[in-house]
């Protein structure tokens, strides 16, 4: 039996996060263990938890502070390797709901492939199609989903269902924390690309995502909140001058963003986003003023 621990980070979320382990619950394959991180934990969210019982093994980790997506994951995943478990780790938004055989098949595909990283078909809580992986431009760093299964390049899994073989894990470590939010499994998959892993894309493994619920990011254009709006962008930007992407297509990528922020009389944030990009003091600050808790990266 292939050892499999599942990683879910709550941020004021709570009752999604119970659904998401209930939906493990029914599996056809059960994880080893999953974890929950309670980003932001309160007496109140823990007692909410406390009060659960499942039938697979759940453990909490309370988080007094908000450090983000990664930084979440990683506190499980360092515990893992302190455990000196081999296992693949699967990392799951919280406002997820996995199908009966999705970690059957997922496994299965993860195994079969020899793949690295292993991604999952996502579609939206009403069922339409979603998508799970996603292609990105190889100027600009510009990130569209496909139109359907049938389009199988893609260059990274989308962190809402995102599986790492133990061999991965062991060669690559943690994910990186200077995102925040957004852009870190992209930063994982291209790593892990460059040291010679491959990705795979599980799309008989049916994970449901109520995408945006708790950030608002699938708001149309123009109506994203601010501060999520600012972090996609400078999110972007920080991961494609990273990972090696034209510098002077980026900047221009930059500026039609810029521009249509002024256009729309989002003059803020056509202020903020270069800021937080060019200052990584700028950035920790825009974090804490938003309610999240920063380390600027050594």
């Amino acid at each position: 039996m292939t050892d499999v621990c599942v990683i879910l980070v709550n941020f004021k979320n709570e009752k999604k996060t119970a659904d998401c382990i209930r939906s493990l619950e029914k599996g056809t394959v059960k994880p080893t263990r999953v974890y929950v991180i309670d980003n932001a934990s309160t007496e109140a969210s823990q007692k909410y938890f406390e009060s659960l019982t499942f039938s697979i093994d759940v453990r909490w980790i309370w988080n007094k502070e908000n450090p983000g997506a990664a930084a979440g994951w990683n506190i499980a995943i360092r515990s893992i390797q302190a455990e000196h478990m081999r296992c693949y780790v699967w990392l799951l938004n919280n406002d997820t709901v996995v199908a009966p055989r999705a970690l059957e098949k997922i496994l299965e595909k993860a195994e079969a492939t020899n793949a690295g990283i292993t991604g999952s078909l996502v579609k939206k809580a009403n069922g339409d199609f979603s998508g799970g992986v996603a292609i990105v431009h190889p100027k600009f760093a510009t990130v569209r989903r496909p139109q359907s299964p049938e389009e199988q390049r893609f260059d990274y899994v989308e962190g809402s269902s995102f599986m790492i073989s133990p061999e991965c894990l062991q060669k690559m470590g943690p994910l990186s924390e200077d995102y925040f939010l957004y852009f870190e499994e992209s930063d994982y998959c291209y790593k892990a690309k460059r040291n010679g892993f491959t990705l795979a894309w599980a799309t008989d493994c049916v994970v449901y995502h109520d995408i945006g619920s708790s950030t608002g990011s699938e708001i149309a254009k123009g109506k994203v909140p601010f501060f999520i709006d600012c972090l996609m962008i400078r999110n972007r930007i920080h991961f494609a001058l990273k990972n090696g992407f034209p510098t002077f297509s980026v900047l221009i990528g930059l500026a039609i963003s810029l521009a249509l922020r002024i256009k729309r009389c989002q003059f803020k944030r056509a202020f903020v986003i270069p800021k937080i990009i060019l200052s990584e003091t700028s950035f920790k600050r825009f974090i804490e003023e938003n309610g999240g808790n920063y380390e600027i990266q050594k």
